[in-house]
């Protein structure tokens, strides 16, 4: 794991439990380091699997509730378990390329106003991150 990225084991254990969770990374680098992070695991996260032959069935949009902290959610399929587990690290590692250090990965819930951002992004998310009604299911 790379220096300055903390992951939680509830995310490993959300991980080798379900192939439904949201992703919540949280950082104190400033957003031109974060938002190019956050665009990086999003894109990664729809490789995840044996080969690129199985991938997610969805990622979400990232959203950000509050400053320095995004969350994404990720349905994987049928991706195998072995492949779901060894996602934190690939993430650490993007987010530790970026310089979006300190971090914290974990695993979390979404409140009802998140999922109205999911639908109806504010005019204010940064315009490098997938834009809405771009299919969610390939890129």
């Amino acid at each position: 794991m790379p220096d300055g990225v903390d992951i939680t084991r509830a995310l490993r254990d959300a991980l080798h439990e379900y192939a439904d969770v949201t992703f919540r990374i949280a950082s104190t680098a400033p957003d031109d380091r974060l938002v190019p992070a956050v665009r990086a695991v999003w894109h990664a996260l729809w490789e995840v699997g044996p080969g690129g032959e199985v991938t997610p069935s969805y990622v979400s949009d990232p959203v950000s509730a509050e400053p320095g902290t995004w969350k994404i959610t990720v349905d994987f399929g049928h991706v195998p378990r072995d492949d779901r587990t060894r996602t934190p690290d690939l993430l650490a590692d993007l987010l530790h390329h970026h310089e979006a250090t300190p971090a914290t990965l974990d695993t979390t819930h979404l409140t009802p106003e998140e999922h109205t951002l999911y639908r109806n992004p504010p005019a204010s998310s940064p315009e490098d991150l997938p834009p809405v009604g771009e299919p969610r299911m390939r890129r």
